[in-house]
């Protein structure tokens, strides 16, 4: 990749148990956006709390959820307290230098400074791109990696969706998902002692990653693996 210089930022964070983005989390995954790059994440949830949930409106299933979870962080306290702690102490140690390795990845500076991530009981991660928001489910291991992998999504929306002229732009949603999940396949590369294991990705975009990432270890350009990536979507997904 071509030396880019960019101008050091200061980035900042929190770790929120939040039990109202919490409640959010499995009212979405209980829904429809259960289902994300062919995974249904609610088949991870017990259907008798499922038919507690799904088909309702998110006021009426929060008449359940919310109890639901005051209970659960009774009765599940010392593991989420462990996690927690997990999560922020990896982020002490590493999260400035993911910040780091993606502004040096994307060749971009980061679209924004400040950042959150919510604890999650839910087997779900969605994102807020518009709020730096990250979701991460308790359990997950290696949250930095999560959380480069939001990241990345996040400055692959900024820097290319949002821009009219960008032929990223264009794109379908259902192509520009496709997309945006196989690019994280730079995280496949050893970035030790960030993270600690390749990112993998989703099986349905197994082959497409694949691709990419022989691309881009010969260019280790982003700007580049974009564009490839474009001329060769249509393979995967027409």
């Amino acid at each position: 990749m071509p030396e880019t210089k960019i101008k050091q930022q200061v980035y900042s964070y929190k770790i929120e148990l939040d039990i109202r983005r919490d409640a959010w989390n499995w009212y979405i995954t209980c829904n429809n956006h259960n289902i994300s790059h062919g995974v249904d994440f609610s088949q991870k949830i017990p259907i008798e709390i499922i038919s507690k949930i799904k088909d309702k409106s998110e006021g009426e299933a929060n008449e359940f959820i919310i109890p639901f979870l005051e209970q659960k962080y009774i009765k599940d306290k010392e593991e989420i307290n462990q996690f927690t702690s997990q999560v922020k102490n990896d982020y002490a140690h590493k999260f400035s230098l993911a910040c780091q390795k993606i502004v040096e990845l994307t060749g971009k500076p980061l679209y924004r400074n400040d950042f959150t991530t919510f604890i999650t009981t839910a087997p779900r991660a969605p994102y807020r791109y518009i709020s730096g928001y990250t979701w991460l489910p308790i359990g997950w291991f290696d949250p930095i990696k999560t959380f480069m992998h939001e990241l990345l999504h996040f400055q692959f929306i900024h820097y290319w969706r949002m821009i009219p002229k960008s032929e990223v732009n264009k794109l379908s949603n259902e192509q520009f998902e496709y997309l945006k999940e196989s690019l994280t396949v730079i995280l496949d590369d050893d970035l030790r002692p960030i993270i600690q294991m390749p990112d993998k990705g989703y099986e349905k975009h197994k082959d497409l990653r694949q691709e990419l990432h022989v691309f881009w270890k010969e260019n280790k350009d982003f700007d580049k693996l974009v564009i490839f990536g474009l001329g060769i979507l249509s393979k995967y997904t027409n």
